[in-house]
C-alpha cells in the first residue's frame, strides 16, 4: 500500500511537473511555454503546413522533452484557436471551422517551421543550476579553514530540495572537493600543500600516460582553436600590460582546464579518468587564485601549454605526455607560491550554510 501511494505520488509530481523528477513552478512553466511560443510563432507566420496533424511523441522527440509539456502547449494552442481537433489522434494546423486535409508528414524541426537553435530545449536542472555557485563558494572556503555543510541552511540558500543540494555535493566528492562518511556529515575537504603535493604527485604518475592513449581521440577543431590562439599568446611583439583579465589570461586557463579535464578524459580506463578527476587541488588553488587577483599571463606555463597543444596537432604523443610533465612541473611551482598567499588572507564572508569547524 505504501509503495502504491509513493508511486501515484511520484506520478502526479511527473505530471504537474512536466518532466520525472524536476521541480519548481518556473521550470515547469518554461517548458511547456517555451513549446507553445516556438510553435505559435511558426504557425502564425505560416512556417508549418495547414492540415499538419501533430502527434505528441514526435513533437516531444523534436523538442527533447516528454509529452506533457508538449501536451499542455497543444492544450493551449487549441484554446486560441491554433489548433483544432479532429476524428484522429492528435491536432491539425487549423482554425476552427477551416477545411482542411490532414497531412500526416513526418514531424521535424523543419516541418514544425523551428529556426536554427529552436529545437531542442535545455532548461537545467536544479542541480545544474546551483552547482557553480556551490563549487565556487567551496573552493573559497577551503583556503581559511574546516568547515560543515548545513544541508537545510543550503537547501534554503539555494531554494532546492534535497535531491539536488545532495546531487551536487556527491559530484564534488568525486572530484575531492567534498569529503562525506557513511554516517558523518558533509564537509570541505581542507586545502593544505600536502593535499596540494599529493595531487600533483599522482599527476605527474598517471596524467603524462593518460594523454598519450587519450591524444587520438581528441577533437581535432578543438584542438586547432586552441592552437591558433596560443601562438597568438605567445609571439613576439605581444604587448606586456597588466590590465586583468587579457585575452591571453582567458585562453591561458581555458588550456589548462583543458590540461586538467578534457585531454584526459577521452581516456578508455574510467577508473584512471576517475583518478585524475579526484586531482583538483592544484586547478582549484589557481582559478581561485585569479578569481581574488586578477593577474597577467604566465609566459613559462602558456609556453607550457603551447608545446603540448601542438604536439597534440602534429600526433605527436610522446612529445605531448613530455610537454605535459613539463608544464606540471612548472604548474607545482605556481601552486606553491599560490597557496602562501592565500594562507594569509583574511577570512572572507561566507555564506550561512558554511559553518566553521573547531
Amino acid at each position: 500500500m505504501r509503495r502504491a501511494t509513493q508511486a501515484s505520488t511520484q506520478t502526479a509530481r511527473d505530471e504537474e511537473t512536466g518532466e520525472p523528477g524536476e521541480s519548481g513552478d518556473s521550470e515547469r512553466r518554461l517548458r511547456y511555454e517555451l513549446i507553445r511560443q516556438r510553435l505559435r510563432q511558426a504557425i502564425v507566420e505560416q512556417r508549418v503546413a495547414p492540415g499538419l496533424v501533430l502527434l505528441e511523441g514526435p513533437v516531444a522527440k523534436v523538442f527533447g522533452t516528454s509529452r506533457i509539456p508538449v501536451r499542455k502547449a497543444f492544450e493551449l494552442l487549441h484554446a486560441e484557436g491554433l489548433l483544432s481537433t479532429f476524428d484522429g489522434r492528435g491536432y491539425l494546423v487549423a482554425r476552427p471551422g477551416q477545411a482542411v486535409q490532414p497531412q500526416r508528414l513526418t514531424l521535424d524541426a523543419q516541418a514544425l517551421g523551428l529556426e536554427a537553435g529552436q529545437a531542442t530545449i535545455h532548461i537545467p536542472s536544479e542541480s545544474e543550476r546551483i552547482h557553480d555557485e556551490l563549487e565556487q563558494s567551496i573552493s573559497i572556503a577551503m583556503i581559511f579553514g574546516r568547515f560543515q555543510i548545513d544541508e537545510s541552511a543550503a537547501m534554503d540558500h539555494f531554494n532546492v530540495n534535497r535531491v539536488a543540494l545532495r546531487e551536487v555535493l556527491s559530484r564534488l566528492v568525486d572530484r575531492g572537493l567534498v569529503e562525506k562518511s557513511t554516517y558523518a556529515a558533509w564537509r570541505v575537504a581542507a586545502l593544505t600543500a600536502r593535499a596540494v603535493n599529493q595531487d600533483f604527485e599522482l599527476l605527474a604518475l598517471l596524467a603524462p600516460a593518460a594523454l598519450r592513449e587519450s591524444g587520438p581521440r581528441l577533437d581535432r577543431e578543438m584542438l586547432a582553436s586552441l592552437r591558433q590562439g596560443l601562438q597568438g599568446a605567445t609571439a613576439p611583439g605581444v604587448p606586456d600590460t597588466q590590465e586583468p583579465l587579457r585575452p591571453e589570461q582567458r585562453l591561458e586557463q581555458r588550456v589548462e582546464q583543458h590540461l586538467h579535464g578534457d585531454f584526459l578524459a577521452r581516456h578508455p580506463n574510467d577508473k584512471l579518468v576517475g583518478m585524475l578527476q579526484q586531482c583538483q587541488m592544484p586547478w582549484l588553488i589557481h582559478s581561485t587564485f585569479c578569481r581574488m587577483f586578477p593577474q597577467s599571463p604566465n609566459p613559462p606555463l602558456t609556453e607550457n601549454c603551447r608545446q603540448v597543444v601542438d604536439a597534440l596537432w602534429e600526433g605527436e604523443f610522446e612529445r605531448a605526455a613530455q610537454a605535459l610533465q613539463d608544464y606540471l612541473a612548472q604548474a607545482r611551482k605556481r601552486a606553491q607560491l599560490q597557496l602562501k598567499v592565500l594562507a594569509v588572507l583574511p577570512e572572507t564572508q561566507l555564506p550561512a550554510y558554511l559553518v566553521r569547524q573547531a
